[in-house]
């Protein structure tokens, strides 16, 4: 592999190379399908754009139900340490 010239770490080489390999097919589908290069950023900034949105989602969400599950937990505590009458 070329990149093992460089000296970089094994993971560092496989993510230079699967960059490298994706622009290339892209260029490839570019030239073969007759897309503009300002399309086919277009459509990458979307799917960037989307995948950002779905990751803030989960994240959203994520935090929520842990925020709901420590005040139920709380709310079952404080019910559970104070006396009834």
């Amino acid at each position: 592999m070329i990149f093992s010239l460089l000296n970089l770490r094994k993971k560092t080489a496989a993510i230079l190379a699967g960059i490298t390999i994706a622009a290339l097919c892209l260029w490839g589908l570019s030239i073969w399908q007759d897309i503009s290069l300002a399309e086919m950023f277009n459509i990458l900034l979307g799917t960037l754009i989307m995948l950002a949105a779905i990751m803030l989602g989960a994240l959203i969400l994520i935090a929520s139900f842990k925020g709901m599950m420590r005040l139920l937990s709380k709310v079952t505590k404080s019910e559970i340490e104070t006396p009834e009458d």
